[in-house]
């Protein structure tokens, strides 16, 4: 696939449009779920100037996949492209099977929020499905709007239950699992039956992941790792009381299904600090996982979120323990795909205890296994730091030890008395300006600058801290 690639994007390159256009679409046609050779497509539609095909092609690219870093740049392109001649071709390459696609919403006391996920989902799905344990109105609201089935069940400490039953009750060909507080972004709506159309041929029971837009402090934390859609009638179910996960009648290990992330991007407020505090989530999830754990003492995913709740709840030793069983059971399990998430719970909890060597280690076990993993990579540059943080504390402890220890010193061999007269106070001088206090190095070095040993590398340290100093200057403008 990549040669066949490279060749497409030297046709690209030498501007032969029409002949990659073909191979594109030939390929497209053997591997749509490709978002490459999409993306490939688009661009070269854009560059004959075909600007409402190109969009389509581009979106499609998107729909596929969700992360990718071009989105910006190149839509902010198709804005001065003209639209272009209608291309049949393109519409009927983008064409997918119609299937029908139904929302399924667990509720409890949603009475305040469910209005708004509703309404989001109306022009999405054909039909909705309430599966409501409430002891308020989120029942008598939600039957006010045509394509809601409410279903009725008794809440029993089990979310992977609730949700097996309300499945009885979709009759679509497809499920998509909103929150009450979740809302789908207007412009996915479409995305919705697209995705579905689009998986729907494939041979593996495809299982999508939704991209939430997770509102905490004011800022958004993008995750694509909750399962939300998939087709209702191949066999799949939901296990485990809390943190439920989809597969097969075989489990949730087997590699028997295809897993893909989507543009179906949900707006999330359940995790702001103040809705966690407020409904007691961290310590429902608590409880529930240990439950977890007596009953499937085995599973991997089990002590994972054990590990990161305790977390959460600062329960620091618990987690520890939990952790370190989870990776050692995640080992065992052959298709167990959260050690990652693992190893980065460790690491966070090694930097909290300033466990700096056992960080590291920890950082170079994952990038050994996933060396595509950026948090690894970003989590051991954060260990380095503390570690050179902590050295340079210990350097300015030694230094000031050189200081006390030389008035009182009597021995046989020489101190170097320079240690005093300014080597120890430009040392002190060199570690501040690592630390980036510019001025107090600077006030240093100014002042030992007339030694003659020091003299021209005082020199290059002034010159270095006054090429800092207007950097930051500029910056700062």
């Amino acid at each position: 696939m990549r040669n066949q690639q490279d060749q497409l994007i030297s046709l690209i390159e030498a501007k032969k449009y029409l002949e990659a256009e073909a191979e594109l679409k030939l390929a497209i046609s053997r591997d749509s779920l490709n978002a490459q050779l999409w993306v490939l497509l688009g661009e070269t539609l854009l560059l004959q100037n075909f600007g409402q095909a190109s969009r389509k092609a581009f979106d499609r690219a998107w729909l596929l996949d969700p992360q990718a870093q071009w989105v910006n740049h190149i839509y902010e392109g198709l804005q001065h492209v003209p639209l272009g001649e209608p291309r049949l071709d393109i519409d009927q390459l983008l064409l997918v099977p119609k299937v029908t696609v139904a929302a399924a919403i667990l509720t409890y006391n949603e009475a305040a929020n469910i209005v708004k996920c509703i309404q989001a989902l109306q022009d999405a799905v054909d039909e909705i499905i309430v599966i409501d344990s409430s002891t308020d109105d989120t029942s008598k609201i939600a039957l006010q709007y045509p394509k809601v089935k409410v279903v009725r069940i008794k809440w029993e400490d089990d979310f992977a239950a609730a949700r097996n039953q309300g499945l009885q009750y979709v009759q679509s060909d497809w499920v998509l699992w909103v929150d009450a507080d979740e809302r789908l972004v207007p412009e996915d709506a479409p995305s919705v039956r697209e995705a579905a159309g689009v998986f729907n041929h494939v041979k593996d029971v495809p299982i999508l992941h939704a991209w939430h837009l997770n509102q905490v402090n004011g800022s958004v934390r993008h995750d694509f790792s909750q399962v939300r859609m998939f087709p209702v009638r191949r066999g799949l179910r939901y296990y485990g009381r809390i943190h439920e996960q989809v597969g097969t009648s075989k489990g949730i290990y087997e590699n028997d299904t295809y897993r893909r992330a989507v543009k179906i991007r949900l707006n999330h407020t359940g995790y702001e600090p103040a809705v966690m505090s407020n409904k007691g989530k961290l310590e429902r999830n608590h409880r529930l996982l240990q439950y977890m754990i007596e009953e499937e003492p085995s599973n991997p995913g089990h002590w994972l979120f054990l590990g990161r709740e305790s977390l959460g709840l600062g329960y620091e030793e618990q987690a520890h323990t939990a952790l370190l069983e989870a990776e050692r059971l995640g080992q065992q399990t052959k298709a167990f795909g959260r050690m990652p998430e693992i190893y980065r719970l460790l690491i966070q909890l090694m930097l909290k205890r300033k466990n700096y060597q056992e960080a590291e280690a920890y950082c170079h076990k994952v990038i050994a296994t996933h060396p595509e993993f950026p948090d690894a990579h970003y989590l051991l540059a954060q260990v380095r730091i503390r570690q050179a943080d902590e050295l340079l504390r210990l350097a300015e402890a030694s230094i000031k030890q050189s200081l006390t220890s030389l008035p009182a010193y009597r021995g046989n061999v020489s101190a170097d008395y320079q240690i005093g007269e300014w080597k120890a106070e430009v040392s002190l001088g060199e570690l501040a300006m690592r630390s980036g206090k510019l001025a107090r190095a600077k006030k240093i070095f100014d002042k030992h600058i007339i030694h003659i040993d020091a003299g021209p590398s005082m020199q290059k340290k002034l010159a270095a801290i006054e090429a800092e100093r207007q950097r930051l200057n500029q910056y700062n403008e």
